[in-house]
């Protein structure tokens, strides 16, 4: 199932008739823009890990102490 060019007509008629042809390229242009904010930022890779930089474990947090910590 495809989307026809009736359905696409009629979602631009609707749209028209709810936003005025007026508001329309406005409302285009920050989709748009939106867009390609997204895919920029899904396009950035992180910061390439130094093979030579010194690997640490993560530390356990503290143990809490107390009435409610569980530890006496």
């Amino acid at each position: 199932m495809s989307i026809g060019i009736w359905q696409i007509a009629i979602v631009g008629l609707v749209l028209a008739l709810l936003f005025g042809s007026r508001k329309l390229p406005a409302l285009g242009a920050e989709l748009g823009r939106g867009i390609r904010d997204l895919r920029g930022h899904l396009s950035q890779k992180a910061a390439p890990v130094s093979e030579d930089a010194p690997f640490e474990e993560p530390q356990a947090p503290p143990k809490a102490h107390g009435p409610l910590g569980g530890v006496r």
